[in-house]
């Protein structure tokens, strides 16, 4: 299961660019306080997913697949 494998690797890969983006770029310089508010918000489930990813892949790397 090599393409699941790769998968989920792109995918954690995705997630840690995504909160690349949102501590390190948007975030900061989001002047509009609904966007920040909105950027707060959505933010525990970008962590929910990551995890997820984590925990597959973790899943993955154990079963040998």
């Amino acid at each position: 299961m090599a393409f699941d494998r790769a998968y989920i690797d792109q995918e954690v890969a995705h997630h840690e660019s995504v909160f690349d983006a949102l501590d390190k770029t948007l975030s900061p310089v989001a002047h509009n306080d609904e966007l920040k508010a909105l950027l707060v918000q959505v933010r525990p489930a970008f962590v929910a997913f990551r995890e997820h990813a984590r925990h597959l892949q973790a899943e993955l790397g154990k079963s040998g697949r």
